[in-house]
């Protein structure tokens, strides 16, 4: 079984609990009506009947819900795919209009229920995907007057990777935990883990909510490579209370490595950064420093050349005035010092 299959699962898994959907409905759904549901009387609704078209890419769960003296189906679509489905409208009818046809021609209901269409998005790119299927529609102003007999269709949307952290951080309950774990990196991740004891004293009267999250996480940190084997923590002898502990000596052992793994890494990348600053301070200075004793030597040399030159331009104008007196070669060139090619091209010039 694929990584991404066991986590597809565990989130269905997680959200079987009708008190976990109950904290989902509560805290990210600002309804009144939510308040009024009976979770303790929450009927899970058999999906056979539904389309199989995009079963790989996503979990979805229905309940039958009382609310006071009125019947309410919640469809809850979890979207796993890496990609956003911009028809994520369309598709969400599909799959309403699937529970309507059940309801209607199978069951003989003579009118229907209301059905909340609700989507949690786990990926990780922005959702852009419009939320209404009128959105989807090419209406042209030529015919802006058909748009009221067009189908209406609307779904709620809970995007994680749009939920403020504090937020969440600040809701101590599962679900919350759950979408905190889902964008930690490892120093949140650290943080995340310690409301696990926190949650085990708040839920410790419900041992089916605390077995639910402990079963999520432990298929949380298989899936993403942080834990093996996870059969000895989920066997059914197992009291949560048990498995939590056997569970905490495995967090603590991993939070010490990833605390030194940190470390490590934190080390590395300092000699890292000091290597370079160095390397670009020493870079700076010894070129600052070069140009410096280049500039010396040249000034020195420009000097040098220079004084030479005048001084057999001297030369050169002595040897002139003695050629043109009549003076012999070998004494010019005993006197002036200047080589035999000079004379030669000063004896052209006369």
């Amino acid at each position: 079984m694929s990584k991404k299959t066991i986590h597809d699962k565990a989130y269905k898994y997680l959200f079987s609990n009708p008190l976990i959907v109950k904290e989902l409905l509560e805290s990210f759904v600002a309804m009144d009506w939510v308040h009024y549901i009976d979770f303790n009387s929450a009927q899970p609704i058999d999906k056979s009947y539904v389309n199989d078209d995009y079963r790989e890419y996503e979990a979805d769960i229905i309940y039958k819900l009382q609310c006071k003296d009125s019947e309410i189906y919640l469809y809850l679509l979890i979207e796993f795919q890496s990609t956003v489905d911009r028809f994520m409208a369309f598709r969400m009818l599909n799959y309403v209009m699937e529970l309507y046809r059940e309801l209607y021609y199978k069951q003989g209901q003579k009118r229907l229920p209301i059905v909340f269409p609700l989507l949690i998005y786990n990926g990780d790119k922005k959702w852009n995907a419009a939320t209404e299927l009128q959105q989807l529609i090419d209406i042209p102003e030529e015919f802006k007057q058909i748009k009221k007999y067009l189908p209406q269709f609307k779904y709620y949307p809970i995007i994680e990777n749009e939920l403020s952290r504090n937020e969440l951080e600040n809701m101590m309950n599962i679900v919350a935990t759950i979408f905190l774990f889902e964008g930690s990196d490892k120093e949140k991740f650290l943080k995340t883990i310690d409301r696990i004891e926190k949650l085990m004293q708040i839920y410790s009267k419900d041992s089916t909510v605390i077995r639910t999250l402990l079963v999520w996480l432990l298929h949380y940190l298989k899936t993403h490579s942080i834990i093996g084997d996870i059969e000895p923590f989920i066997e059914n002898k197992l009291h949560p209370e048990e498995t939590y502990t056997m569970l905490s000596k495995t967090l603590e052992t991993l939070k010490e490595d990833l605390r030194k793994e940190g470390y490590q890494e934190g080390l590395k990348l300092g000699i890292q950064e000091g290597l370079q600053k160095g390397l670009q301070q020493g870079l700076q200075k010894g070129l600052q420093k070069g140009l410096q004793k280049g500039l010396m030597q040249g000034i020195v040399k420009g000097k040098k050349e220079g004084l030479m030159l005048g001084i057999t331009k001297e030369r050169l104008k002595i040897a002139n005035k003695m050629l043109r007196n009549g003076i012999d070669d070998n004494t010019i060139l005993k006197i002036t010092k200047i080589d035999k090619k000079e004379l030669e091209q000063l004896k052209k010039k006369i």
